[in-house]
C-alpha cells in the first residue's frame, strides 16, 4: 500500500511542477515569454497608470505597461529635450509592450479606463477601422514600434529609441483619460452642492410632515382609524370566504341526492 501512495505523491508532484513550468516558461505571462513590440502612447495625465498595468486591444488582453515617464513637448506637441528653448509643457509618455500585431488607422482611440469600479486602470486601445458609417475611408497610419530584443541589444528604452529616430515620420499615438468615476462623482456633488443641500432639506421636510400626520401619506401611516378599517375589511372578507366554502360543500353533498331524483323522474 505504501508504494501506491508514493506513486500518487510523485504524480501529483510532477504534475504541479509541469503546471508551474508551463505558466512561467511557456505561457506569454512568464519571464521567458516571447518578446513583443514596444510602443509609446502620450497622455496629458497618467491617471493611475503604472508599470505592470494591463493593455487591452478591443477588449482583448494584449500586453502590459513597461514604463511611465514625463516628457517635454513644444507648441506642436512634438517631444523635445527638457532644456529646449521652444518647450511649453510636460506630458506623460506610457511605454507598452504588445504581444499581438496591431494595425492603426486615423480613427484610432486610446484611453485610460477603469477595468471595474474598484480595480486598477487599464490602457484600452481601439486601433480604428477602414470601414466607417459616414462613408469616409480612414487611412492606415505609420506608428512607432520596436522589438524588445532590439532594445535589449542597444540598452535603450523605447522612449529613448523613439526620440533618437525622430527624423523618421511616425504618427505619435495620443490617448485620453476617462477619469476616476469616484472622483468624478465627488466633483459632481461639489459642483451642485447647493442643489444637493436643497434636495436633502426637502426630503427632511417631507419626512417630518409624514411623521406628524400631515397630508394623505401621513394620515395613511399615522391614522389608527385606517388600521381598524383595514382589520374590519380583512375580517369581513374572511367571513365571506368561509360562507362561500360552506355553500360549496353543501352543494357537493346534495349532488348525489339531486342526481338520484333526476334519474327517478326520467324513468317515469
Amino acid at each position: 500500500m505504501n508504494w501506491l501512495q508514493n506513486i500518487l505523491v510523485g504524480l501529483l508532484f510532477f504534475g504541479a511542477l509541469f503546471l508551474v513550468g508551463y505558466f512561467t516558461i511557456v505561457s506569454e505571462s512568464g519571464p521567458f515569454a516571447r518578446p513583443g513590440k514596444r510602443m509609446v502612447f502620450y497622455f496629458d495625465n497618467a491617471d493611475g497608470i503604472k508599470e505592470g498595468s494591463k493593455v487591452t486591444v478591443l477588449g482583448v488582453p494584449s500586453g502590459s505597461v513597461t514604463g511611465v515617464d514625463l516628457v517635454t513637448v513644444d507648441q506642436r506637441g512634438d517631444v523635445v529635450e527638457p532644456d529646449a528653448p521652444d518647450r511649453i509643457r510636460q506630458i506623460v509618455a506610457v511605454t507598452i509592450e504588445l504581444k499581438k500585431s496591431v494595425v492603426f488607422y486615423e480613427n484610432y482611440r486610446i484611453a485610460i479606463k477603469n477595468e471595474s469600479l474598484l480595480s486598477g486602470k487599464v490602457v484600452s486601445v481601439d486601433p480604428g477601422s477602414a470601414n466607417t458609417a459616414d462613408g469616409n475611408i480612414p487611412a492606415q497610419i505609420p506608428v512607432f514600434s520596436v522589438d524588445s530584443a532590439v532594445l535589449s541589444s542597444t540598452g535603450q528604452s523605447a522612449l529613448e529609441y523613439r526620440m533618437a529616430s525622430s527624423s523618421e515620420k511616425f504618427v505619435d499615438l495620443k490617448g485620453e483619460s476617462s477619469g476616476d468615476p469616484i472622483a468624478g462623482f465627488s466633483e459632481l456633488i461639489a459642483e451642485n452642492r447647493e442643489d444637493v443641500r436643497r434636495t436633502i432639506k426637502n426630503v427632511a421636510e417631507i419626512t417630518d410632515k409624514i411623521n406628524s400626520g400631515d397630508g394623505t401619506i401621513g394620515k395613511l401611516i399615522n391614522d389608527n382609524e385606517l388600521h381598524r378599517n383595514a382589520n374590519t375589511l380583512v375580517t369581513d372578507a374572511q367571513i365571506v370566504v368561509r360562507e362561500v366554502r360552506e355553500s360549496l360543500e353543501d352543494t357537493r353533498e346534495q349532488a348525489p341526492v339531486t342526481s338520484f331524483v333526476r334519474a327517478a323522474l326520467t324513468a317515469f
